[in-house]
């Protein structure tokens, strides 16, 4: 009876102390989240990328995009990926390089492994293969606003402006906060302004 009557008293004051607009569940969103697929989250957080306020919102937003896609190679892709990055770490490229080659061949639809190994090649000055994995990535995922920028630079590195403004503005129309993109799109700008005079 007590503890009822506790129970019931407790009910009331936080009933009268909690503001309106404010939920006691506090997990009630992070719920609603856990409960959604990797694609319909990556949906939802593309969709706010896009409509983000400031870069760094934008920034905040495109992380977790990026943690999203790297989540959706599987158990395999993530220890490859795990094993390249501690190789680069220890500037071990033929490792890094075995490690994604590794990648590319068992999980060739994984964007991810294609970026990663264009990232190397252009460390490398590999541009060709740069080119080809990132158009590669970016046809596996059009949304890949990261392959884009760097396919931006591949084609600038190609000596193709014009080619490299769209890849510029494919990042942008999909992270429109994307600080190189940006750069990058309006320098190009000017450029092409100056040669149509």
């Amino acid at each position: 009876m007590i503890a009822s009557i506790t129970s019931l008293w407790l009910g009331m004051v936080l009933a009268l102390a909690v503001p309106p607009g404010i939920t006691l569940n506090p997990d009630e969103e992070p719920e609603a989240r856990a409960s959604m697929t990797l694609e319909e989250r990556l949906d939802e957080r593309l969709a706010a990328l896009a409509e983000a306020s400031s870069e760094t919102e934008g920034e905040t937003i495109a992380d977790e995009v990026r943690s999203i896609w790297r989540q959706s190679g599987g158990a395999t892709a993530s220890l490859l990926l795990d094993r390249a990055e501690r190789a680069l770490a220890e500037r071990d490229l033929e490792t890094a390089e075995r490690a994604y080659t590794h990648l590319r061949n068992l999980e060739p639809d994984f964007a991810e492994g294609w970026i990663a190994s264009a990232r190397l090649a252009i460390s490398g000055g590999d541009w060709d293969f740069a080119l080809d994995a990132l158009t590669r990535a970016v046809a596996l995922e059009p949304r890949r606003f990261d392959a884009y920028a760097l396919l931006g630079r591949a084609l600038e590195r190609a000596s193709e402006p014009a080619a490299a403004l769209t890849a510029y503005e494919e990042a942008l129309r999909v992270h429109p906060w994307h600080p190189q993109a940006r750069q990058a799109r309006a320098r190009l700008e000017n450029q092409l302004a100056g040669r149509a005079l």
